[in-house]
Formats: structure tokens, C-alpha cells, sequence
């Protein structure tokens, strides 16, 4: 998964770095073509300055003047040539008549003897037609000029390297930054999403794009936090105001049974009454305490608990009843296991789980409870071999009120058991699983993080 997800965000920056080295290229490609051209016409302008000079010559001025131009080139950075019109050298030391148009800069190569080995110079020139009929080729050594471009190459070429590694930090620099900037991000919206609506997203004050986008999820998670506490307290509310009466309902039918003194239909009548309202009444108080756990008032009361004592405790005191259903209930013992929680908010998520267990597992099943350490997390598990949970109500028996299909009707109860556990696992910074145990159902509570063993 994280190679899938880094592929994408190295191709980002890949895709800048390519942008930045393109520009950089077609930048310094210009900068390189404008010097060279500037240089090159420089020379051009030169060797047609000498065109005025040369063109009014005669023929045996052009000829000597030719001859002691050449005589003093002695680095051979300025040759002279004077030709006949058929290519005949006269005087100089250009060696060939170039069949360029006149008047036009052109550029040649001659091979110098003046060190060993030879080398090749390389020059610009340009013919200039006398009035006498001669062609005079003024020649410019430009392989200083050569030289520089490609010093210039060079340095551009090093100075496109330096840019791309550069850009290539700073894009590796500024990526690792905002992967820890929307990881810190990302950490928040999970602990939010997993029901702690106080926290909010974490600012830097620089008012950035994610400062400000921070800014408004935090704005918009305040007003869910206080339409959710709202909603919270007009639920609790209901349940605390209608719990009294409905007590005082079961006590005035509690007495009107009392002084029926009889079994009658009147008693029948009341005895149905009453039953119901005691369905009310768990109800209320089922509501009340799921209010009570997600308010996370219960956190303050947070200590080292162990879950094998705790899990130990709710066995000893379902052992008659599993005894009296004819199953068998097992506790897979093992080193003790410490988590930071409540232990009474512990003890009723694992009688709750452990109550479902024994009441949907036929007789002659087995119940199995255990804590264990799976990859360093505590992870608490009930199992049973009842007739589980169709993978498509797994979530959905986590709501409120909500019961299974196939125990709609059957089996008595509010639908507020696993409600109450996903609340108190919640709380506890833990994971309800409902898994298949193949026959039957596994929940598994997976707590973030343990703890070590109390001091004694």
C-alpha cells in the first residue's frame, strides 16, 4: 500500500523537477545562442568595416598591401589573400579562393603548420571585389570564440546539473514536509472520526493553504461537535425526564397488583404492564450510560487494568449459566495484559459480549474468551459456536436499536448491547471486529496500545 500511494507522489515532483530542468535547458540554450551570435557578429561587422579600405585598391597596391599584412600575422589570428578572379593566389597567406557570394561572412577551416602536430584553425571571412578585378579574402580567427562557447557550454550545462539537484532537494525537502504536515493531519482525522470530536486539526500560524483549509474543517468541526452535543444531550435528556414517570407507572401498577390480591385477568393485565415498562425503563438506562461513556467524562477515571483478571472475573460469574445451557466456557489463559481504561466500563463490555455468547450458542456449544498480544497491540476475543452474524449486519448491529433478523423476534432484548460495547470501545481507543469462527461469531476488541506491568 505504500509503494502504491508514494508512486504517485514521487511522479508529482518528478513531473516539477522535469518542468524546472526544461526551463533551465531552454533558458540557458538562449543565453548560449545570443553570446555565441552576438560574438560571431561582432567579427562580421569587423571584417565589413575593411571592405571600404580594401574594395578602391589597384592591382599592385592590393597585392603589396596584402603581402605585408600577411607578413606581420605572424599568430596567424588576421589572414590575407589576394586572388585572381579565376582562383589564382597571388599574395597572402589564405590559401584558397572561397567560392562564397562576395561581400557575404562565411566561415572556413586551414590547417597550420606552425607546431607539431598540426592543427586546424578555424576562421570567419569575407571577399571583397576590387575595382581592378582581384578578390581579396579578409579573414578573423575565431577559435577564441569556439573556445568560449564551449567554456559556456559547459559551465550552462553544470549550471542545468546543479539546478535539477537543487530543485530536486528542495522538491524532496518541501514533499517530505507536507507528507508530515497532512500525516499530523491524517492522525487527527482518525482520532476524530473515531468519535473524539473535542480534537482538532493542528495549525502552524503561517497561513498557508492548509492553515487555512485547517481553519475551516476546525470551524465546521466545532459546529458538528456542538449540533452532536445537542443531539446528545436532547437524547439523555428525554431518557432522564421520561425515566421517572415511567417508575412511578411500574410502582403504582406494582401496588394495584398487590392489592388485586388474585390472579386474574386484572393481574395478568398488570403483570404484562409492568414487564413492559421494565423493557422502558432498561432502555432509558441503556441510553444513559452509552450518553454517559461517549461524553468521555469517564477518561479522568483511566488506570493500568488488567484485561485476564477482568476477563477471569466475568467468567467466574457466567459459569452457572453456561453450566445450566449445557455449554462449555473456556478461558484461554495467558500472561497478564495490561491497557489503560476503566474497569468497570471493561467488566460491562465483556458481560455484554459474554451474555450475547451464551444466549445465541445452542446447547452443546462452546464459549471461548481470551486476551492475547497480536503484533504488540492487546486484543480481546469471544467466541462462540452459535449461528454468527451474516457479514451483512455486521455494522449494522453496532447501531442503537438495531437487532439481527434471525433474532428479531426469538431472542428478548433492547438492542443496545453492542451499542454499548462499540461506546466503551470507543472510549478506550480500541476496535470492534465481528468476524466469522466458522461455525459461529468472533468479536474482536483491539486496544492501540498496551501497557507495562504496575509496580507492586
Amino acid at each position: 500500500m505504500r509503494a502504491r500511494n508514494w508512486r504517485p507522489r514521487l511522479g508529482g515532483v518528478g513531473w516539477l523537477l522535469l518542468v524546472f530542468a526544461g526551463s533551465a535547458c531552454v533558458l540557458f540554450a538562449l543565453l548560449y545562442w545570443l553570446t555565441s551570435g552576438y560574438l560571431l557578429h561582432e567579427v562580421d561587422e569587423r571584417l565589413r568595416g575593411e571592405f571600404a579600405e580594401f574594395h578602391s585598391l589597384d592591382r599592385e597596391k592590393a597585392i603589396a598591401t596584402i603581402d605585408a599584412l600577411s607578413r606581420r600575422d605572424i599568430a596567424a589570428t588576421r589572414p590575407y589573400g589576394v586572388f585572381e578572379a579565376n582562383g589564382t593566389r597571388l599574395a597572402g597567406n589564405v590559401s584558397v579562393l572561397s567560392h562564397e557570394h562576395d561581400r557575404t561572412p562565411f566561415e572556413y577551416t586551414e590547417t597550420l603548420h606552425d607546431g607539431n602536430p598540426p592543427r586546424v584553425a578555424h576562421y570567419r571571412g569575407i571577399v571583397i571585389p576590387t575595382r581592378s578585378g582581384l578578390r581579396i579574402v579578409v579573414g578573423h580567427s575565431i577559435d577564441e570564440i569556439r573556445r568560449f562557447d564551449a567554456t559556456l557550454l559547459k559551465t550552462l550545462g553544470a549550471g542545468v546539473a546543479l539546478a535539477s539537484l537543487l530543485a530536486f532537494a528542495c522538491g524532496a525537502a518541501l514533499h517530505r514536509l507536507s507528507n508530515r504536515r497532512i500525516a499530523a493531519l491524517g492522525e487527527t482525522a482518525r482520532e476524530i472520526m473515531a468519535g473524539k470530536l473535542n480534537r482538532r486539526l493542528p495549525l502552524r500560524g503561517t497561513s498557508d493553504d492548509l492553515d487555512r483549509l485547517a481553519v475551516i474543517v476546525n470551524t465546521m468541526l466545532d459546529e458538528i461537535e456542538r449540533l452532536v452535543d445537542e443531539v446528545r444531550g436532547v437524547c439523555a435528556g428525554v431518557a432522564h425526564d421520561l425515566r421517572t414517570p415511567m417508575t412511578s407507572l411500574r410502582a403504582g401498577l406494582e401496588r394495584a397488583r398487590r392489592r388485586g390480591g388474585g390472579t386474574g385477568p386484572l393481574e395478568q393485565a398488570i403483570n404484562v404492564a409492568m414487564g413492559q415498562a421494565d423493557i422502558v425503563l432498561n432502555r432509558f438506562s441503556a441510553l444513559l450510560r452509552i450518553a454517559e461513556i461517549e461524553s468521555g467524562s469517564r477518561r479522568a477515571s483511566f488506570r493500568a487494568v488488567s484485561l485476564d483478571a477482568v476477563l477471569r472475573d466475568v467468567v467466574e460469574l457466567y459459569e452457572p449459566l453456561a453450566e445450566h445451557n449445557a455449554l462449555a466456557l473456556r478461558l484461554a489463559s495467558g500472561p497478564p495484559i495490561y491497557v489503560s481504561g476503566d474497569v468497570d466500563l471493561l467488566f460491562g463490555a465483556i458481560d455484554n459480549l459474554l451474555d450475547n455468547a451464551l444466549k445465541f450458542t445452542p446447547a452443546g456449544g462452546a464459549v471461548t474468551v481470551s486476551a492475547t498480544l497480536d503484533g504488540g497491540r492487546p486484543l480481546l476475543v469471544v467466541a462462540d459456536s452459535g449461528p454468527g452474524i451474516a457479514p451483512a449486519e455486521r455494522g449494522a448491529v453496532l447501531r442503537m436499536f438495531y437487532r439481527g433478523r434471525s433474532f428479531e423476534h426469538s431472542t428478548p432484548g433492547h438492542g443496545l448491547g453492542l451499542s454499548l460495547v462499540a461506546a466503551i470501545a470507543r472510549v478506550h481507543d480500541a476496535t470492534l471486529e465481528i468476524l466469522d469462527n466458522a461455525p459461529g461469531c468472533r468479536l474482536h476488541m483491539r486496544f492501540e496500545r498496551g501497557l507495562e506491568a504496575p509496580p507492586v
